[in-house]
């Protein structure tokens, strides 16, 4: 039964699950036919899990109620339409013009106060920055790091932890103001990596990554907008003018008093460790750290956000490209970690798959992370073993 998709916080008890429910991790909290009680009911909430699909009466709408029922000794369950239950489906707001049973993971999560907190500090924060770096490059004037920093650790607060700001920033995708978002899509990213890889980093370091992931495209500041907003695909020498936004960016940084490891990063975090990168083609040990961690965040957000020239890209898509060539290019050490906590921040989304289906990741492969366990109905592809199937892109 396919059930009828219900926001935790409109479950009421006795409902029917008529789905599996995992938590973020893939841990199963209860199976299909479990009677809600109040304690599931929190432990959703308490895992995050936004929705369920309920069990409903042949008009798809009422939600059918389940008894416990003993005899001799035996658990029954049985279900009956619900009389008198006064069950909200309509979401607070109007904006969402759609069916309950159609809402999405993300649209669940923006119906929260924490998304709406989330956004309102996240733009005040790149609103904070679109001024200071313009102060920075026109007027030659410090970037007050400490005030930039503030915003960001205040837009970090809104979030309960590196799962929660995953969800929070693939629900963003799509804003505009490229640059900027960007840039604070990467530092945020950036800290996710680095509280990853603690108690290795310090919070001063955390803080220092943080505020280089945040200014590392500053320099594109100084690139023509025609050229950065271009809806084609730039040529080659369009190309090379972009690349010289990290040597631009290094001689704004150098010239303030900031750690001088945010500078470095500035001018290194297009480099790569097989050599392949810019501008100086540097190798993994002549790389800092703080460059590659910044490396793996901006390549995972620009690839998948939408482009002037290109739409988003699936985020399974990208993690098949970190685990071919990726492995050569970037620190395992930092992708790794990273990108099972973005598969895990996945699980319980729907799937549009190359069969044509449409499914829900229920459990994520250890060993292949782009290769989930996928549910579409009854049946579960598992995309490790049925090699031909592949996840085309996100349906939530």
């Amino acid at each position: 039964m396919a059930g009828k998709r219900v926001l935790t916080a409109r479950l009421v008890v006795d409902m029917i699950a008529s789905e599996d429910v995992h938590t973020s991790d893939g841990q199963l909290l209860f199976t299909e036919g479990t009677i809600l009680t109040e304690d599931i009911i929190a432990a959703l909430k308490e895992h995050s899990v936004f929705a369920i699909r309920i069990k409903v009466g042949e008009d798809g709408v009422t939600p059918l109620i389940g008894e416990h029922v003993s005899e001799e000794g035996r658990i029954e369950i049985i279900e009956k339409p619900a009389e008198n239950l006064e069950v909200d489906f309509a979401p607070k707001e109007p904006r969402l013009e759609m069916d309950v049973s159609e809402k999405s993971h993300y649209d669940a999560v923006r119906e929260t106060k924490e998304y709406q907190e989330f956004t309102e500090s996240f733009t005040k924060t790149v609103d904070h920055m679109k001024e200071s770096f313009s102060r920075a490059v026109m007027k030659n004037e410090e970037i007050d790091s400490e005030a930039i920093l503030e915003n960001v650790q205040d837009v970090v607060s809104k979030s309960r932890n590196s799962l929660h700001i995953l969800d929070m920033l693939q629900c963003m995708k799509g804003y505009d103001d490229v640059t900027y978002v960007h840039s604070m899509n990467v530092a945020l990213l950036s800290n996710v990596i680095g509280r990853l890889v603690m108690p290795k980093m310090s919070e001063e370091d955390l803080e220092a990554l943080t505020l280089a992931g945040l200014l590392c495209d500053i320099g594109k500041m100084m690139i023509p907008d025609d050229i950065l907003q271009k809806k084609e695909r730039l040529t080659l020498p369009e190309m090379n003018v972009v690349k010289t936004h990290v040597l631009h960016g290094n001689n704004i940084l150098q010239g303030m008093k900031l750690d001088p490891r945010i500078a470095e990063a500035a001018m290194r975090h297009h480099e790569r460790c097989d050599g392949s990168g810019y501008p100086g083609g540097y190798r993994m040990d002549q790389i800092s750290q703080f460059a590659r961690i910044i490396a793996v965040a901006d390549t995972y957000d620009a690839m998948t956000s939408d482009r002037p020239y290109r739409k988003a890209i699936c985020p399974f898509e990208v993690i098949r490209m970190f685990e071919g060539d990726g492995r050569f290019k970037y620190d395992a050490e930092f992708f790794w970690p990273f990108l099972s906590t973005v598969v895990q921040s996945l699980l319980n989304t729907k799937v549009c798959l190359s069969t044509g289906e449409t499914g829900t990741v229920v459990m994520m492969n250890t060993e292949e992370l782009s290769k989930p366990l996928v549910r579409v109905g009854d049946t579960y592809h598992d995309l490790a073993r049925e090699r031909s199937i592949t996840i085309d892109r996100m349906a939530d």
